[in-house]
C-alpha cells in the first residue's frame, strides 16, 4: 500500500514549478446516516484519523455524524456522537450549529443551542476524536453559532450570536432586553485556553475556564465605542404588526446596542481575533492577551452594479447601481507583504422576521416605503419616470429590490435618501490598520456576471431582487506559496476560487458547480453550500490539496437528498480552456482593486 507520505512527496515533486491551481470534483455523498435529519451544514476534517465530523441537527436528532475519508472517492459513514441530552430532555435542545476538531490534541467540540436560546446560555460539547466518546459540556454565551481553533491549537474560539428571537422563550436567566414580547440576548465571544490539554488528559477539558465577553462597556478597550453601529432591534421595529416608519436615530437606540450586536464568525491571526458582526455591518477585533474588544469597525456601504429584478429570466440584466451593506458572514485572515488582511464573504442578513426590509417599490400596507423616502432627494425615484404621480418606483428604478428600512438617511432628517440593499453580492479584502479596517479590494458584480455568462443553468433568478447568488461560505488555502480564497454561492451552488496572494491584484483560478451526472434526482444533488474547509496536501489522505464543502440542502421539504458533502481536489495548473475563459474576467477583477466606498 502506498503511504500518505509517499503520495505527498510524489505530488510535490511533480508540481513544484507551477503557480496556478484549479478544482476538480472527486466525490459527493449524503451527509446523513441512519435516523439522521438535517445534516451537512458544517464539516470538520481530522488529519490524525482521516475522518470527517459533520453536524446533524433537528427533529430530536442532535449529533455529529462521522465518516471515514481515507479514500476521498468512496467515503463511508462509521458512527455518530449524540448530544441530544445536553440540556436534559431532548425537548430542551434547539440545535447543534457547528463542529471543529483539534487534531493535535485529540478532541473535537460542538456548539449546542437550548430551546430557550435567548434566555438560557448555550453550551459547547467536547468529544474524543479517537473514540467518539462525549467528554462533557461547558456553558458559553447565548446562541453559540460557530466554533474554531486558533492556528496553533492553543485557543478554542466560540462565537455566540445572541440572535434576536421574535418569540419570548421561557426558562433560564440572562442579561437581555425585552420589548413587546421580543427577546434580545447579548452576542459575545467565548475563549477557552486549551494549551495544557493533550490526548492523555482530555478529561480536564470540562474544568477549563471559559471566558465570555459581550459588548458591554466593561469589555471594551480604551477608546472603543459602538457609536453608529447598525442596530435593527428598535422599539418601532418591534411593535407588533408594524414596520419602522422612520429611519432610526442610532444615538438613542431603544434596545441597548450592546444587546443588539450579533457576532457570526471568527478568524484568529496572531493574538487577535477578527469577528464578523453580520447584522450590524461591522467587524470586531478581540485581543487574546487582554480579553477585551480593541476595535469595532463599521464597514459602511459599497456601490454595486447588480440585477435588481427577479423577473428577467432567462435574460439577466446587471445594470442597476445601488449602495449595499457588506454584512459579511464567513471571514478569514492572512498576511501578505508584512500586512494583515481580513477577507469577507458579503452575504447580507436581515432580522430573522424580515421586518427591517421591504421592496423599494412597495406603496401599500405595512410595507409602504413612501413615508420613509425623502421627497427632496434626487435619488428617491419618486419624481421620475412614468409613475411620478403615484410615487411608485418601477422595476427599472429598483422597485423590486428588497432594501433596508433602517439605512440610507444621509442628511439626518429621518428619511431615506439612498436606497441600500443588505449584502453586496461580493467578496472584499480589508487591510488591518491602526484605525481599524481599510478596504483594498472588492469583487463588485463579478460573481453575478460570471455565473450569468458562463453557467446560465446555475443562475437562480428569483434571488435577483434579494441577495443575488449570496456569497456565504469562505476559506483560504495556501498552495505552492500562493494564497487562494474559496467562496461558496449559497443560492446558485457555485464555488469560486480566487488567487488573493496580492490583495490588490486578485485573479480568478477556477469555478465549479456540482451537477448530478446521471440525471437521477433520487441520487441527490448538493444544494446551498454552507461551509468550506481547505485541507493541505501534507494533511490530506490522498496527498492532494482538498476542498471540503458542506451543503445545507434545499430547505423545501426534500432536504435529505440535497444535504451532502462534496470533496474537490485542488491541483496546480488549470486547463488551457479555463485560462482562456477567465483571462477577460481576471482583468476586470484587477480593475476593481482599491474601489473607494460610496
Amino acid at each position: 500500500m502506498t503511504s500518505k507520505s509517499t503520495l505527498i512527496c510524489a505530488a510535490l515533486a511533480a508540481t513544484v514549478t507551477l503557480s496556478h491551481a484549479q478544482m476538480t470534483l472527486l466525490s459527493h455523498f449524503s451527509a446523513n446516516q441512519s435516523g439522521g435529519f438535517s445534516a451537512g451544514e458544517i464539516a470538520a476534517f481530522d488529519k490524525g484519523t482521516d475522518r470527517l465530523f459533520v453536524t446533524s441537527s433537528g427533529s430530536s436528532v442532535y449529533r455529529i455524524n462521522i465518516f471515514n475519508m481515507a479514500n476521498p472517492l468512496a467515503v463511508t459513514g462509521t458512527g455518530t456522537i449524540d448530544f441530544s441530552t445536553a440540556f436534559g430532555a431532548t425537548a430542551n435542545m434547539r440545535g447543534l450549529s457547528s463542529v471543529a476538531v483539534n487534531s493535535d490534541k485529540g478532541f473535537g467540540v460542538a456548539a449546542l443551542l437550548p430551546t430557550a436560546n435567548a434566555t438560557t446560555a448555550g453550551k459547547i460539547g467536547y468529544f474524543n476524536l479517537a473514540t467518539g466518546a462525549v467528554i462533557g459540556t461547558v456553558d458559553v454565551g447565548f446562541h453559540p453559532d460557530s466554533v474554531s481553533f486558533s492556528p496553533d491549537g492553543s485557543r478554542l474560539i466560540v462565537v455566540n450570536e445572541g440572535e434576536f428571537n421574535a418569540n419570548t422563550n421561557t426558562g433560564g436567566t440572562g442579561n437581555l432586553n425585552t420589548n413587546s414580547g421580543n427577546v434580545n440576548a447579548p452576542g459575545s465571544l467565548t475563549v477557552v485556553n486549551v494549551s495544557t490539554i493533550n490526548s492523555g488528559n482530555l478529561a480536564n477539558l470540562t474544568s477549563l475556564t471559559a471566558v465570555t465577553r459581550d459588548f458591554s462597556s466593561g469589555n471594551l478597550g480604551a477608546g472603543v465605542n459602538l457609536n453608529g453601529i447598525r442596530n435593527s432591534n428598535l422599539t418601532a421595529v418591534q411593535t407588533s404588526g408594524t414596520f419602522i416608519n422612520a429611519v432610526p436615530d442610532f444615538s438613542t437606540p431603544a434596545i441597548g446596542i450592546e444587546n443588539a450586536i450579533e457576532p457570526e464568525y471568527a478568524s484568529v491571526i496572531g493574538d487577535k481575533v477578527y469577528v464578523s458582526l453580520q447584522d450590524n455591518n461591522a467587524i470586531g477585533e478581540y485581543d487574546l492577551t487582554t480579553d477585551t474588544w480593541t476595535k469595532v469597525t463599521s464597514l459602511g456601504t459599497i456601490t454595486q452594479t447588480i440585477d435588481a429584478n427577479n423577473t428577467g429570466s432567462p435574460v439577466i440584466s446587471i445594470s442597476q447601481s445601488v449602495k449595499g451593506l457588506p454584512m459579511p458572514d464567513t471571514i478569514a485572515t492572512y498576511t501578505a507583504g508584512g500586512k494583515t488582511y481580513v477577507v469577507t464573504a458579503n452575504e447580507g442578513d436581515a432580522r430573522n422576521d424580515d421586518r427591517d426590509l421591504s421592496r423599494f417599490g412597495d406603496v401599500a400596507g405595512i410595507d409602504n416605503m413612501n413615508p420613509l423616502v425623502d421627497t427632496d432627494s434626487p435619488s428617491n425615484f419618486l419624481n421620475t419616470g412614468t409613475n411620478a404621480n403615484n410615487g411608485v418606483r418601477s422595476d427599472a428604478q429598483l422597485g423590486r429590490l428588497n432594501i433596508s428600512r433602517l439605512d440610507g438617511d444621509t442628511d439626518g432628517d429621518g428619511k431615506i435618501d439612498a436606497p441600500t440593499m443588505i449584502g453586496t453580492r461580493s467578496m472584499s479584502i480589508w487591510e488591518v490598520t491602526a484605525g481599524g479596517l481599510t478596504r483594498v479590494y472588492d469583487s463588485g458584480s463579478f460573481f453575478e456576471t460570471y455565473i450569468r455568462d458562463n453557467d446560465a443553468a446555475g443562475w437562480v433568478d428569483d434571488r435577483s431582487d434579494d441577495k443575488g447568488p449570496e456569497p456565504e461560505g469562505l476559506t483560504l488555502g495556501e498552495i505552492e506559496g500562493r494564497t487562494y480564497a474559496f467562496i461558496g454561492m449559497e443560492r446558485t451552488n457555485g464555488i469560486f476560487m480566487l488567487d488573493v496572494t496580492n490583495p490588490t491584484n486578485v485573479t480568478m483560478s477556477g469555478y465549479q458547480r456540482v451537477v448530478e451526472t446521471d440525471g437521477s434526482p433520487t441520487s441527490g444533488t448538493p444544494h446551498r453550500p454552507e461551509s468550506l474547509s481547505f485541507v493541505s496536501a501534507a494533511d490530506s489522505p490522498n496527498g492532494q490539496n482538498l476542498l471540503i464543502v458542506g451543503f445545507e440542502g434545499t430547505g423545501n421539504g426534500s432536504e435529505a437528498a440535497s444535504e451532502r458533502i462534496a470533496i474537490f481536489s485542488v491541483v496546480p495548473e488549470p486547463s488551457t480552456a479555463l485560462l482562456l475563459g477567465v483571462a477577460g474576467v481576471a482583468l476586470a477583477l484587477r480593475r476593481r482593486a482599491r474601489r473607494v466606498a460610496a
